[in-house]
This record gives C-alpha cells, structure tokens and sequence, in this order.
C-alpha cells in the first residue's frame, strides 16, 4: 500500500504543480484560464473563482508534499478535481466550444471527451490516494521501492499533461474529398 500511496502523491502532486506554474507563468496565462473559467463556469465571477482555482491547487501541492498531511490534499483534490469534472462536462454536453487551459497557455484545444477520460484518471488517483492514506501503513521497501514508486507517478502525470496530444493522435484522419 506504501508503494501505491507514494504514486499518487506524486503524480497528483505533479499535474498540480505543472497547473499552478502554467497559470501564472504571465499574464496571458492567467488571463487565458480566467477567459476559461468565464466559459466553463458562467455563474461565477470569472477572475476571484480563477485565483481561488489556483491557490486551491497550491494547497494542495503543500498538503500532498507532506506526509502528515497527504490525506487532507487528497480529499481537498479530489473535491476540485470533481468540480473541474461537473464543468468540463457539461460544456462538452452543451456542445460548447471552450480552450481547455487547465495547464495555462499551453494548450488551446477545446474541451472534450478526452478532457473527461482525464479527469476520471485524475479522479482515480486522488481517491486511491485517499484510501491508501487511510489504510497505509508500513515500509515503502527502501530506495528501489521509493524511486519506483515515484517514476510510476510521474508517468501517470505524464500521461495526464499529454491528453490534447493523445487524443489528437486516437482521432481517426479525416478524408477528404
């Protein structure tokens, strides 16, 4: 359990990290993922919600760094996490065409089911997080077991940073004419 627990610190730790730096890497960043919000979360006034989006994700990175309070992240991610989810599905149900900048300026693809599939993986994560926060115990078998255990997260980060290129690469080509 040790082993999974490390995983998921580390790759929900990463994909908050890699957002929190993307978003305020300047102010086109910033501005792209307030312009998001407005379109994702109409209701909501778009620029207190996008810093509270992101002061939320840096808490979590904290939480999620110490071991004493690994929980306490995992349940705070998997609450934004399912907030993020609620959203991104129900513009991609709208049929709305809205830039996911999830990660800041990097990406200007519009929502869509990949985005979802993400979230789940994202939401999978943080919940084992939590089960394995509640349940572990024990040693992480030394250095191999660690070190394993962290590149294993990593890649899942990986992974979930590549969504808009993976779908891209998954989309059958079109033929023309």
């Amino acid at each position: 359990m040790a082993h999974v627990l490390i995983s998921c610190r580390a790759f929900i730790t990463l994909v908050f990290v890699l957002s929190v730096v993307g978003k305020l890497k300047g102010r086109p960043a910033f501005r792209g993922f307030t312009d998001s919000v407005r379109a994702l979360a109409p209701r909501l006034p778009a620029g207190p919600t996008a810093v509270a989006v992101i002061a939320t994700e840096a808490v979590i990175v904290v939480l999620l760094a110490l071991p004493r309070t690994s929980l306490a992240g995992f349940v705070l991610a998997t609450g934004l996490l399912s907030a993020f989810s609620v959203a991104i599905a129900a513009t991609v149900r709208r049929g709305e065409q809205v830039a996911c900048r999830c990660f800041g300026a990097a990406s200007s693809a519009p929502v869509g089911p990949a985005h979802v599939v993400r979230n789940a993986f994202l939401l999978a994560g943080s919940l084992t997080g939590v089960l394995c926060a509640l349940t572990a115990g024990g040693d992480a078998g030394g250095m191999a077991g660690v070190t394993t255990s962290l590149v294993f997260g990593a890649a899942a980060a990986g992974v979930t940073l590549l969504t808009d290129d993976i779908s891209r690469l998954l989309r059958p080509l079109r033929q023309e004419g």
